[in-house]
């Protein structure tokens, strides 16, 4: 049964949460949970646990148990800046419940950076992410190749990122896209172009960054140019994105396939003095609260340059 994704809730706030979890409510658990761990930053969250042959809470060890004790609460700012701190303290009250496992109390807004009030008030329940996180997760989960995703859920999931784009809850100073790269950082070198599946949607950017081997690499392109549908194959292109092809065509690490089509962004070459020169390779050290290290993005990722410039480390970036 289709769902109504955007609510009718007269204000921004309502309506824009309404609509969140009307996806959340339509997904199934385990990307439900992985979408709120993004969220949280917690990549192994687990908020409702499976277990077999349970010997632990009784005498007897039934067959199987489905056992959850959580809360969540979502406050939901729709403007930068509106974080209101009497508001926050009221909500974390909510939480003085015992046996809940889980208690947090996540804040979700536009800013690009965490409101002041969330580090003075110094409670580890509370947690704050940014509807551009949010945007991001989903392209994360929808690129994951070891996900089985309905098409009614990548319907769903995408509808949910035009509404955070036409509401302008995802637009932030990040004017760098970082990309994986561990073809596309040598083929860059080479080619001075970024190629990938056709009609990837990237949001608005002036920039593009490699990330691969555990690191974001120094070089950092300027996109000049991007052509969604290309046919591949040589002599088939003029100009810039022919000679591009043509090229690819003849490295011999190419893998496309002639006749089919991908995305072309022709980007400032390494010797470009539109291309900026970090001081050196950005170093990634997320790690998962298992100590287990984290891929700095799966997918696609939105910084700063400014920040990109002024930092040694990924975990610098995501504060």
């Amino acid at each position: 049964m289709p769902i109504n994704l955007f609510s009718t809730y007269s204000t921004g706030e309502n309506r824009v949460t309404a609509s969140i979890l009307a996806v959340l409510r339509s997904l199934s658990i385990d990307h439900m949970q992985r979408l709120i761990g993004s969220l949280l930053e917690q990549s192994e969250l687990e908020l409702i646990k499976f277990t077999n042959q349970p010997s632990k809470g009784g005498q007897g060890v039934p067959d199987a148990e489905i056992s959850s004790s959580f809360r969540i609460l979502i406050e939901t700012k729709t403007a930068r800046n509106m974080v209101d701190e009497q508001q926050v303290r009221r909500h974390l009250q909510r939480l003085d419940r015992p046996g809940e496992t889980i208690q947090t109390l996540l804040i979700l807004t536009p800013d690009d950076q965490p409101p002041v009030i969330i580090g003075e008030i110094n409670d580890e329940r509370l947690a704050w992410t940014s509807f551009g996180l949010l945007y991001q997760a989903i392209d994360e989960l929808l690129a994951d190749t070891q996900e089985v995703i309905s098409e009614r859920e990548a319907f769903l999931l995408r509808e949910l990122q035009t509404m955070l784009s036409s509401e302008k809850l995802v637009g932030n100073e990040a004017d760098v896209v970082v990309v994986p790269a561990r073809h596309a950082w040598p083929e860059y070198q080479r080619h001075s172009a970024y190629i990938c599946q056709p009609g990837r949607f990237f949001q608005t950017v002036s920039y593009l960054a490699f990330y691969s081997e555990g690191k974001i690499w120094p070089l950092i392109p300027r996109i000049l140019n991007a052509y969604e549908h290309v046919e591949w194959g040589k002599g088939l292109h003029k100009g810039p994105l022919g000679k591009i092809v043509d090229d690819v065509c003849q490295d011999t690490n190419n893998t496309r396939q002639d006749g089919l089509t991908y995305k072309v962004l022709i980007l400032s070459g390494p010797d470009s003095d539109e291309t900026v020169r970090l001081g050196g390779a950005i170093i990634n050290d997320l790690v998962a609260k298992t100590g287990r290290t984290v891929a700095f993005t799966q997918n696609q990722r939105y910084v700063s340059l400014q920040k990109l410039l002024n930092v040694k480390r990924t975990s610098e970036l995501v504060k």
